[in-house]
């Protein structure tokens, strides 16, 4: 008998120790500033005029992930919103079961689907900021020559063991650290881009006999990013509007621009890849103009976002107005907050351009299903 009752006061002990670890859990969370107020599409200025089907498509992709998801588990595990897996396999089931050809068609689907809510900041605002990303393109060949002699590396052996380690600082690679250990994938010709192809973690590389070779993002240094934006002042340079002027001023000034890149002492590894674009955080590829890089502690990857906001003038191109549905599915260091997205712009001159100069201020709005509950503190009424 008492053998029995030890043996119940253990299991209620072990109740109360499981339901402590999965209010631990739920509470790992931190309750991030924004709040989603309920809208309506008619609302939503431009709506109607986009072509949906592209996003449609995007958001084809993210279910390639999503569908792989348990049910029960969480859509993601790094915010609260966006609930179980279930509740968005269900459209990802549907979308897969049906045929769209038209825009109307797939803006039907996102209407009966999911719900539009209007994003607010910690200061209960609706303005945000909103900034480009794209791939850029590199000459490059196989092996090293005097024109081609700036290696991209793959990840050392033991990379996250060393991370932070001096021998793999910007500064000691440039200097060689790495140098004989067979890390080379393929050297390019100009050593201002492939710094750039650091910071925006993907790349283009064109060999001389018109193959093209599409790096990925294998890994980092452990050492913290530093944006090298205020230091240019230092050595006189003028005329740095845009990063697209920063690359141009580095690559004519390379004794200065060395001493500038190494203030910033992050360093990315590359791998090869296949496919049609640049692979995103969600683990699918980017779609032009319609991938976003968003605050994943907020967003969960697959979360239909629409932007309203305005392109950039540039040196070939009018500012505009600028509103489209953008799929979540990649993120970055730099992109923290309710109302922050990193626009995908693609590869090639266009790509380059606007990315290089986008930083504008917009408006924000997130599409979560219908079938999910937007927990009460970031609800506003």
């Amino acid at each position: 008998m008492k053998c029995l009752k030890f043996k119940n006061l253990f299991l209620l002990f072990l109740v109360i120790i499981l339901c402590s670890c999965s209010s631990n859990y739920k509470r790992k969370y931190k309750v991030r500033k924004v709040k989603f107020i309920k809208t309506e599409y008619s609302k939503i200025v431009g709506w109607k005029y986009d072509s949906h089907l592209t996003s449609l498509n995007a958001f084809s992709n993210s279910c390639k992930a999503i569908l792989k998801i348990s049910d029960n588990n969480p859509i993601s595990r790094s915010t609260h919103l966006g609930g179980n897996a279930r509740n968005w396999k269900r459209i990802c089931q549907h979308l897969n079961n049906k045929k769209f050809k038209t825009n109307e068609q797939a803006k039907h689907f996102f209407e009966k689907w999911f719900a539009p809510y209007v994003v607010l900041d910690g200061q209960n605002t609706a303005i945000g900021k909103f900034t480009g990303y794209y791939e850029i393109e590199i000459n490059g060949s196989t092996r090293k020559t005097r024109r081609c002699r700036h290696p991209v590396y793959m990840p050392p052996k033991n990379l996250s063991q060393n991370q932070r380690k001096n021998y793999l600082s910007h500064s000691s690679i440039n200097n060689g650290s790495l140098k004989g250990k067979n890390l080379e994938i393929l050297w390019v010709d100009n050593h201002a881009r492939l710094y750039f192809m650091h910071i925006q973690g993907s790349g283009r590389i064109k060999l001389n006999d018109g193959r093209l070779v599409r790096l990925g993002y294998a890994g980092q240094n452990g050492h913290d990013y530093k944006s090298i934006g205020p230091y240019f002042k230092e050595y006189n340079a003028t005329g740095i509007n845009s990063a697209l002027d920063m690359i141009e001023w580095l690559h004519r000034n390379p004794q200065d621009s060395r001493k500038i890149i190494e203030r910033n002492q992050s360093y990315v590894f590359f791998r090869t890849i296949n496919g049609d674009g640049p692979i995103g955080a969600q683990g699918i590829s980017l779609i032009p103009e319609r991938s976003i890089a968003i605050d994943k502690a907020i967003y969960p990857y697959g979360t239909p976002i629409w932007i309203d906001t305005s392109l950039p003038k540039t040196r070939n191109y009018i500012d505009r107005k600028y509103r489209r549905l953008f799929i979540a599915q990649d993120t970055g260091g730099a992109i923290k907050g309710a109302i922050r997205g990193d626009i995908f712009f693609g590869h090639g001159k266009r790509g380059e351009e606007l990315a290089c100069y986008m930083n504008n201020k917009g408006k924000q709005y997130a599409l979560f299903p219908k079938s999910v509950k937007i927990p009460n503190y970031y609800r506003t009424h």
